[in-house]
């Protein structure tokens, strides 16, 4: 073998070797990206090590769930999530707070917004009577509880329907803040974003789609679209106002339209098109 052909087998295996290099770098900081991008935070976890933060007492002046003036044994959420999560590693802006609570609600909101809010991870509700630790919430006729957490903002309005206060939490989850958007939208025709934008304002804290959303409320789409099951007319009411189909409906009145229901409901028509085995 002459030494120009030496020559060009050792140049390709330089090359060779010089790209698979780059390839795996590049599948390894993709796989990193990813991973960064949806991280979880196991409360109960994080409480039983001791490392949820310095706790203070806390006032709310119109809580939202107890209406009335509550004081909370709490600490700094934003510290903990700081603490337990290098945020130099993610966008803010393009994630969302994600929170799992005991009973299935799954409330979100854009980190960014949390995060400059000032909100405080209650643990203990010190207006609780004696040998509680929390006091019984009272929603709708039925009894409920608060523990083990409860997020709670001292300086923001209990109108500001931007916040969520979730109670009975156990767990938080930072994702992109356009994943539920890139399952769910309806691509296909965009007449119904109303419709969807309805339903991920009002509904998927308690229903879920193709497995995606709360856990509360029964799934919606799979294996059989509600919209499969129910006369259209008796869902678009039973949405305006569950309490006169049902006594003592976990669900409550969300306080929109006939027309608005409809237009939910055909979302949810649309949906029953694009299953998706959970």
């Amino acid at each position: 073998m002459n030494t120009t052909k030496i020559h060009l087998i050792i140049s390709c295996l330089f090359i060779f070797n010089f790209l698979s290099c780059n390839q795996k770098k590049e599948q390894k900081i993709e796989t990193t990206s990813i991973a960064q991008t949806e991280i979880k935070l196991d409360l109960l976890e994080l409480q039983a090590k001791n490392k949820l933060g310095k706790d203070t007492v806390v006032t709310i002046i119109n809580d939202p769930v107890y209406h009335k003036v509550k004081k909370y044994n709490a600490v700094s959420a934003s510290l903990l999530i700081q603490n337990e999560i290098d945020l130099t590693k993610i966008d803010p802006k393009n994630s969302k707070i994600v929170f799992e609570c005991i009973d299935g609600y799954k409330p979100e909101m854009p980190l960014e917004l949390f995060l400059n809010a000032r909100p405080y991870l209650a643990f203990q509700d010190v207006d609780a009577p004696k040998g509680s630790k929390w006091e019984v919430i009272i929603k709708d006729g039925n009894e409920m509880n608060a523990e083990p957490f409860y997020i709670v903002y001292p300086s923001v309005s209990e109108k500001d329907t931007r916040y969520k206060w979730p109670y009975n939490l156990v767990k938080i989850y930072l994702e992109p803040l356009n994943k539920s958007t890139l399952e769910l939208f309806p691509l296909k025709n965009k007449k119904l974003q109303s419709g969807y934008t309805l339903f991920k304002n009002q509904c998927i804290t308690c229903h879920s789609i193709n497995g995606i959303g709360g856990t509360m409320g029964p799934e919606l789409n799979y294996p059989k679209s509600v919209t499969e099951y129910w006369k259209e007319k008796e869902l678009v009411d039973y949405i305006v106002n569950p309490a006169s189909f049902r006594n003592k409906a976990k669900m409550p009145t969300l306080g929109i339209t006939k027309q608005q229901s409809q237009q939910i409901v055909d979302y949810l028509k649309y949906m029953s098109e694009n299953k998706k085995k959970i």
